[in-house]
């Protein structure tokens, strides 16, 4: 009993401690690595389209007081807290694992169809298969997860809540309703679980993927390249050509404009193509645009505190599910 108590204890402080501990952690968007090379970047933009205009030194650009210090931020960091004190008491269960998916998979793919017809393939193959297959299977799950919190009025109220957004920092990352984060959660692990199960069928369980951290290296690579300047104020286009097939940190700066022209464009988290056959793409210019993050005026937002954040969009959710049909109204 003792030995389970401390056990309760350890955990609670971890995920007390989770927004710190992402720092240490190479899976998190906020690894401090992630947020360094991101900071470089920004530098770059600095130092070719803003340091010669005088206009403001490397670190005004980088901390910008109206951006960190605004309302909307500050809420991000109180949100951020108030779901790690909650996620230390309730410690919910995954509801879908992704090992258990594939695990299930290989075995009725092998009970259907008979063993796998890669096993003597080079091992470089299934590292290769399985490394690609995570990465592509994984962004489109979490393309057609991110449609759906877009296409439909329930998912939207608790969709909402990211998008209420009204500056970008690395934090409005976290500035998402736990149910959402757990709707993403399952549709990544169908796909990582399809992904796996399908290569440990196919070349009878010797597929692995590639790792760099300890962690799938194409996530980690795309993590790099300034995923976290994808919530902020730096400007960053890839130019028309490659934003048909890679999203830049300044498409998905136009995802979360109020601009209704604007609005339910570049779902995607790094692979442009899912878009582009869907219509949703809009490729982004090179000149920095003027935008004003948030929702649009006739979109009622979710409140300006961290609990009705949390609480808002569920009493929202719940009366449009228990709405007489054919009424739309919230």
């Amino acid at each position: 009993m003792p030995h389970e108590a401390n056990e309760r204890l350890l955990s609670f402080a971890r995920s007390c401690l989770e927004p710190l501990l992402e720092l240490l952690d190479p899976s998190k968007r906020l690894f401090w690595p992630y947020l360094l090379s991101a900071a470089l970047l920004a530098t770059g933009v600095w130092w070719l389209r803003v340091r010669s205009a005088g206009r403001t030194t490397l670190l005004g650009f980088l901390f910008p007081a109206r951006v960190w210090l605004h309302r909307s931020a500050l809420l991000d960091y109180r949100f951020l807290l108030l779901r790690a004190l909650l996620a230390a008491l309730l410690l919910p269960p995954a509801l879908l694992s992704a090992q258990r998916i594939a695990l299930s998979l290989a075995l009725a793919l092998t009970r259907t169809l008979g063993p796998g017809p890669g096993a003597g393939l080079p091992p470089l193959w299934g590292v290769a298969a399985l490394t690609a297959l995570t990465f592509v299977l994984g962004d489109l799950a979490r393309f057609l997860a991110h449609l759906a919190l877009h296409r439909s009025p329930v998912l939207w109220e608790f969709h909402k809540v990211h998008h209420s957004a009204e500056v970008l920092t690395p934090f409005t990352l976290h500035r998402t309703h736990p149910l959402e984060a757990a709707w993403m959660r399952g549709a990544t692990a169908l796909a990582l679980g399809a992904s796996a199960g399908l290569c440990a069928w196919f070349f009878r369980g010797r597929a692995t993927v590639w790792e760099l951290l300890g962690v799938d290296a194409l996530s980690c690579l795309w993590t790099f390249l300034g995923s976290n300047l994808r919530h902020s104020h730096v400007w960053l286009s890839f130019g028309p050509a490659l934003e048909h097939i890679l999203l830049s940190p300044a498409q998905h700066q136009l995802h979360h404009s109020s601009d209704p022209r604007h609005h339910d464009r570049n779902l995607g988290e790094a692979l442009a193509v899912w878009d582009w056959m869907a219509g949703t793409l809009l490729p982004s210019s090179q000149r920095r645009e003027r935008l004003t993050f948030g929702l649009s005026p006739g979109d009622e937002g979710p409140g300006a505190s961290a609990w009705s954040l949390l609480l808002t969009p569920v009493q929202r959710a719940a009366r449009r599910l228990l709405a007489p049909p054919g009424r739309t109204g919230p």
